[in-house]
């Protein structure tokens, strides 16, 4: 039934209040019409205004004196003033409401206003029959003198208008209060605030709510459509719950976003999800893979229409179907074509030194000209170097592309670095992929890097000095043993705590971080539903377990903090002790050389006892150092954190004071 017919008067009610009229007033028209004092305007005249009132237009019985109000006659009884203004209720709602009709809004919000005005059109329809049943009556009662002297016409009266009149007031009553929280909102602010009518107890309201849904959602559900099946919409008033952020946003972890408040109340957070995903990874397949041929074809065969009021099972199982498939699309692409898995693994074996036969040829190639300053380095000789520690090692099978991206590089120095502080490696991704492995994935692993870098540095630092003095022990050091044998003796033992500590360390953050972190990232990666934003997290996950873990990653003044410092003081003083050793080795080797030419002078004993102190204190610092490092361990949360000060302190040799200890924040 349309709007207008639902509002036309009932013809049968209309006959049988007729008859009941006539019947009354052949006996007791007259007596009424003789005993009551005549009213001034006469009905007839009032009866003749009520349509142009109606319409919102000015009368001579009725006109208007503002927008909201309506100047009644002030001669008539209080009964009739009474029906007047019942009578003249929905001309003053249907006169506040032209406006809001003609105000400029969204998509959705033109729809509401379509929706308000088509209501409207049928309450003029419904006017326009009043007006003819009023004239027939005026033009009756010309021709029948009887009926001009009474305030009650024949067939038409103001009560008559008012029973038409009853369910089109209650319907822009409705409207009007609609219009009175909605005239400021959009979108699916809007379609919220219209929804909550649906849950009214009266059936009437609840019923009309759903009716204009109906329409008032036609835009979304477009909105909606259009997303899930091109990867693309056009939303010029911003008004559903998908943002796009603006051209000089890249990273695409921001370039579009949930605005929660335009979300419609009935359409569950899981469903919203999978719009959001399947549009997003749409617009990922186009814009970055290329593939705009199967996002063509894949919109031309699922493409359907929604509807509000349509079971929800069949909206969620089309949206479903689009979002799986869109799903295992891309994950297939990303795999397949762009080799999304060799990329991640050769980060972990060149940025992360899981290669270990590639590293320790890269090392031994590049010892002799990272230990100069950092200004005397060259790139050309660093790339060089590299190809050969890949034809020497097992990085020669990695695949040709992977091996392109793999590059050494210098980092930013300052005057007084040497090669071992600012060489790296680096790693080339190009889209798509560059938007999972992404600058801040980048920075991550450059992160892990040089601490690793570092600690392999210290590593080879002292393998080269303990082998040095192992060698010496058996012929230069053995000869003037008298002298300094004591020593070497002590820092042999020292040298050895150090080697153990790298050792461990390097066991930790290569096996028990890196590796189990690498396990649960194939885990994830397994997984079918796996969205591309999710996919970014996993991986940022991935690094940030990483970088927790081996003690580096810290957005704040923390724990982390504390540790990391310590960390790499303990380092610092590994390598000062090896600078001690190589110190004693020379004044060793300069004491064997004066004994075997036989010269006379004595050793220099304030050089010696210099070397003795330095050596004493480094060690002492050292073992103070992991001492702490070990207080703090030992109350982490993390199981892979405490197991290396278990590992570092297998036998107890460290005294670790219970003073030290803290608590995880």
């Amino acid at each position: 039934m349309d709007v207008a017919s639902r509002w036309t008067p009932d013809s049968t009610v209309d006959a049988l209040a007729t008859s009941v009229s006539s019947v009354s007033l052949q006996t007791q028209g007259d007596i009424l019409a003789s005993n009551r004092a005549p009213t001034d305007p006469p009905e007839t005249k009032i009866l003749r205004d009520i349509p142009s009132t109606l319409q919102g237009l000015n009368s001579a019985t009725l006109p208007f004196s503002s927008q909201a109000s309506i100047t009644l006659p002030t001669t008539l009884p209080l009964p009739s003033i009474s029906v007047l203004h019942s009578v003249v209720e929905p001309a003053l709602i249907y006169k506040s409401l032209l406006q809001f009709v003609d105000s400029p809004s969204g998509l959705t919000g033109q729809a509401f206003r379509r929706v308000v005005d088509a209501e409207m059109r049928g309450y003029l329809t419904l006017v326009t029959r009043i007006d003819e049943e009023i004239r027939k009556e005026l033009q009756h009662e010309k021709t029948s003198p009887e009926w001009k002297q009474g305030w009650t016409s024949g067939g038409v009266t103001l009560k008559k208008c008012v029973y038409w009149l009853r369910e089109p007031t209650m319907v822009l009553r409705l409207i009007a209060d609609m219009v009175s929280k909605c005239a400021d909102l959009n979108g699916g602010e809007l379609i919220n605030e219209l929804y909550q009518y649906t849950s009214h107890g009266d059936p009437f309201i609840s019923d009309f709510a759903n009716r204009i849904l109906q329409d008032v959602c036609r835009p979304f559900y477009e909105f909606v459509q259009q997303w899930i099946y091109t990867g693309d919409f056009r939303d010029p008033y911003a008004e559903f719950f998908i943002r796009k952020a603006g051209p000089q946003e890249e990273n695409w972890g921001s370039k579009y976003s949930l605005e929660s408040k335009h979300v419609p109340a009935f359409i569950d957070e899981d469903l919203v999800q999978k719009i959001f995903q399947t549009g997003k990874s749409l617009n990922f397949l186009r814009a970055s893979c290329g593939d705009g041929e199967w996002v063509d074809q894949h919109g031309a065969s699922l493409s359907r229409q929604f509807s509000y009021g349509e079971e929800a099972k069949d909206l969620e199982g089309a949206i479903d179907v689009a979002y799986k498939a869109t799903l295992r699309h891309l994950m297939s692409l990303l795999t397949s074509k762009f080799q999304l898995h060799d990329h991640i693994l050769a980060l972990k074996n060149y940025i992360l030194l899981g290669q270990g036969d590639f590293v320790a040829m890269l090392i031994e190639l590049l010892a002799p000209s990272l230990g100069r300053p950092a200004n005397t380095l060259y790139r050309h000789h660093l790339t060089s170097t590299l190809e050969t520690a890949i034809r020497g090692s097992n990085a020669q099978y990695s695949r040709p592309e992977v091996l392109r991206n793999l590059d050494a590089r210098m980092l930013e120095f300052v005057h007084g670095e040497i090669g071992w502080d600012v060489f790296t490696l680096e790693y080339r991704v190009e889209a798509p992929l560059d938007v999972i492995i992404n600058p801040y994935a980048t920075r991550q692993y450059l992160k892990i890097f040089n601490f690793l870098w570092r600690v392999k540095h210290v590593g080879f630092v002292l393998n080269v000095t303990w082998a040095k003095s192992i060698t010496g022990a058996r012929g230069v050091l053995g000869d003037v043993g008298d002298l300094v044998g004591q020593d070497w003796k002590l820092a042999r033992a020292c040298c050895g705590e150090m080697l153990h500590f790298i050792c461990q360390l390097e066991y930790y953050v290569l096996y028990e971080v890196i590796e189990s972190s690498w396990s649960e990232l194939q885990t994830e990666l397994k997984r079918e539903d796996l969205t591309l934003d999710q996919l970014i997290e996993v991986h940022k996950k991935y690094l940030e377990n990483i970088t927790r873990k081996a003690l580096l990653a810290s957005s704040r003044q923390g724990k982390e903090d504390v540790y990391r410092g310590l960390l790499h003081e303990i380092l610092k003083t590994m390598l000062a002790f090896s600078d001690a050793m190589e110190t004693l080795y020379a004044f060793s080797v300069e004491e064997y050389t004066r004994r075997q030419t036989g010269e006379q002078d004595q050793a220099d004993e304030a050089l010696l006892s210099s070397i003795r102190t330095t050596m004493k204190t480094l060690k002492s610092e050292f073992q103070t150092l992991v001492g702490k490092l070990l207080a703090n361990l030992a109350y982490q949360s993390d199981m892979e954190m405490r197991f290396l000060g278990v590992r570092l302190n297998y036998n107890e040799y460290y005294a670790v004071s219970r003073k030290n200890r803290t608590t995880e924040m």
